[in-house]
């Protein structure tokens, strides 16, 4: 696909009028305003009054005749529900929400209309944008269940596997890179994997947690080694990220916050004593075979992901801290291993029947413990989390401490959610499956609330921007549609092919794979008719090339790779719009960020994505390019990006001014602009 784009002069269209509000508008603030064709949102500031048409009803005039754009061939087709137990489900916890709401003499808000809705759960679900055609066959479907019939098409969507993996790259901080040329790509295209094949949180969880071998051959370990020569440090995440506990100062001393001790954060830490994670110990093998005709470079590509192994060791090594200052054991001592409980009650819990007595076996059977379907915080940390996903807010904050669900905003709430998780056996789709048929969510939203004057008690979704991800990600069906879905990175095998066979690496072993490599390097050279390609060289920087792609490789235009979020590198570069937008560094567990800034406008306005998607290649300017009149482009153009027709006022507005020599490219730079575009509503 070739790409050009043409010049795009700013333009801003003023509209005029009185609006009686019946309210007492501030000087600032946001108001919504009935009109003959809808609602419209009144944004207000001290010098300017924007109207953005954030909740419109749909005006009856007809709807473009789309002429449709070739989609990307796909084999979803509606799958059959078990509809009448996701009802009662969603139905329970509805009942619930609508319960917390009158305790504290609230009500819920009124239900979205389809073109909100639509567009809500393409981005929640799929993680972009429909396209003008897909939100169109949406509202013009007079089915009564086409709402439930989207949810299931979009959970069982290339989208959804995107989304998520997006989602979980930033809780386990995911990166491409762990140092010294130690690639990871085994290990994502192992979680995509997972994903792709719906296994089950718990099931996942623990291989994350059990898993042995080299990060050459097996995908799980990378969990663990992303925190290699750091054991403490990654058993506090783990606790953090998968059971909302509390434990991160208890690393040093007594928690001054919550019940957790030093002692205790010692004695979890001991179900990893007689593990080995990072195998520092092959390193000398380099210095000994640089002389044996290798180069050091070579070597250390070769031996980066087969030095980065998680094995179990025979005796448990780890004792409390030499400075350990408390009284209740000897400073030094072997800290024998114990698991951490949040009631006298827990020590009747299935979970808790584990087997101390092998040192070898005592990861396994931490695992088995975190995941176990009893786990006083287990299920409740996923449904939570997920909650929060679909809602903007969880019903407890932070996702980082549920030591006390209390203190949820409905407790009664999160119990429902966290039966729902093991209902659903951990599956994380029929969860949310049925979270998204609730009536909760599929409410209008509400602006963020102040916590402090109370709890927030979900009288629907919060208003959020965008992620990071949604917004690049719809940028993408913007310019390519949903042929986007079909490029797919896939990297492992450059990582698989240096893998060293046999579970000691011998200086014989890892002579013969260099040899082997090099025979190979030297073969595709002379099929190329030059020198032979370096070990490494398409998979080892920042960037990545057509051939790690399965298939048609994507798009390019001036530099950038027109890929979904979660098929580029792992985080992206720091000037890419990912990183701008505010994806995580992949530094702390969900590290990803949803604050504005100047930066971020001035990329809206100015940047490389604005080019491409006023390109003459880019879909949405061809889709509305080939529509009859300017009234139907507007129309065209209202649909992708905002899922809904324009009002009478947006209409006449910009048809008048196309006709008068505006040029769809600048449309676009409008819309693509505007607060309601970026905004999930």
């Amino acid at each position: 696909m070739k790409f050009s784009f043409l010049s795009a002069a700013p333009i801003f269209f003023v509209f005029s009028g009185g609006f009686s509000t019946g309210a007492d508008v501030p000087a600032t603030g946001v108001v919504t305003q009935v009109v003959p064709y809808g609602t419209v949102t009144v944004h207000r500031s001290a010098q300017l009054a924007t109207i953005s048409p954030a909740t419109v009803s749909a005006p009856q005039i007809g709807v473009a005749p789309q002429a449709p754009a070739p989609a990307a061939p796909s084999p979803l087709k509606s799958p059959v529900r078990a509809e009448n137990p996701v009802k009662s489900a969603a139905a329970r916890i509805d009942a619930l929400v609508e319960a917390g709401l009158a305790k504290a003499d609230q009500k819920p808000n009124p239900p979205a209309n389809d073109e909100q809705l639509v567009r809500r759960l393409y981005l929640d679900i799929a993680g972009r944008i429909p396209t003008a055609d897909e939100s169109a066959r949406f509202v013009k479907n007079k089915a009564p269940d086409k709402r439930a019939t989207l949810i299931d098409l979009l959970l069982a969507s290339e989208g959804y596997k995107s989304q998520m993996f997006n989602y979980l790259a930033d809780m386990l901080r995911v990166e491409d890179d762990y140092g010294k040329q130690t690639k990871t790509y085994v290990y994502e295209d192992w979680l995509k994997d997972q994903i792709s094949e719906n296994r089950p949180w718990n099931d996942l969880v623990h291989d994350l947690l059990a898993a042995k071998g080299r990060l050459s051959n097996s995908g799980p370990v990378g969990y663990l080694l992303r925190d290699r020569g750091m054991p403490l440090d990654s058993l506090s995440n783990t606790l953090t990220v998968f059971l909302g506990a509390n434990v991160a100062c208890a690393q040093c001393h007594n928690h001054p916050l919550a019940n957790w001790t030093q002692k205790d954060f010692y004695q979890m830490a001991s179900f990893f004593g007689a593990t080995e994670v990072g195998a520092a110990k092959g390193k000398n093998k380099v210095k000994k075979l640089v002389g044996g005709g290798l180069d050091k470079r070579t070597l250390t590509r070769l031996l980066a992901p087969n030095l980065a192994e998680v094995e179990e060791m025979h005796s448990n090594t780890l004792t409390f801290p030499q400075d350990y200052k408390y009284s209740d054991v000897k400073a030094g001592s072997a800290a024998p291993p114990k698991l951490i409980s949040w009631s006298k009650s827990d020590e009747n819990n299935p979970a808790y029947k584990v087997d101390v007595s092998n040192p070898e076996g005592l990861r396994d059977q931490f695992a088995n413990w975190l995941t176990h379907r009893d786990n006083p915080r287990f299920a409740t940390a996923i449904a939570n989390r997920l909650w929060k996903r679909a809602f903007g807010l969880a019903v407890q904050e932070p996702v980082t401490d549920l030591d006390d669900p209390a203190k949820a905003a409905n407790p009664e709430l999160l119990a429902a959610l966290t039966e729902e998780m093991k209902q659903v056996k951990f599956d994380l789709r029929a969860f949310q499956r049925v979270v998204y048929n609730t009536q909760a969510y599929q409410r209008q939203v509400s602006v963020t609330p102040d916590l402090g004057k109370g709890p927030y008690l979900f009288p629907g979704p919060l208003l959020r921007r965008m992620s990071a991800e949604q917004a690049w990600d719809s940028v993408l069906t913007l310019v390519v549609g949903p042929a986007v879905d079909n490029f797919k990175l896939r990297r492992a095998d450059e990582v698989r092919r240096l893998d060293i066979p046999g579970a000691v690496l011998t200086s014989e072993a890892i002579l013969s794979k260099a040899r082997e490599l090099q025979a190979q390097q030297m073969a595709e050279g002379k099929r190329r008719g030059g020198k032979a390609a370096k070990i490494g060289k398409n998979g080892g920087g920042a960037e990545v090339t057509a051939k790690e792609y399965e298939g048609t490789p994507p798009p390019m235009f001036e530099g950038l790779t027109l890929a979904r979020a979660s098929e580029l590198p792992q985080p992206a570069k720091e000037a890419h719009f990912l990183r701008m937008f505010g994806q995580s560094d992949r530094q702390l567990a969900d590290g990803s960020s949803l604050e504005g800034g100047v930066p971020q406008v001035l990329m809206m306005m100015n940047g490389d994505v604005q080019k491409v998607i006023a390109s003459d290649a880019s879909r949405v300017l061809q889709d509305a390019a080939r529509q009859g009149s300017p009234e139907l482009k507007v129309e065209s153009l209202y649909f992708s990006f905002m899922g809904r027709r324009p009002t009478l006022i947006e209409r006449q507005s910009a048809s008048e001014t196309l006709s008068s020599g505006l040029k769809l490219a600048d449309l676009t730079w409008v819309l693509f602009n505007s607060r309601e575009f970026i905004f999930i509503q």
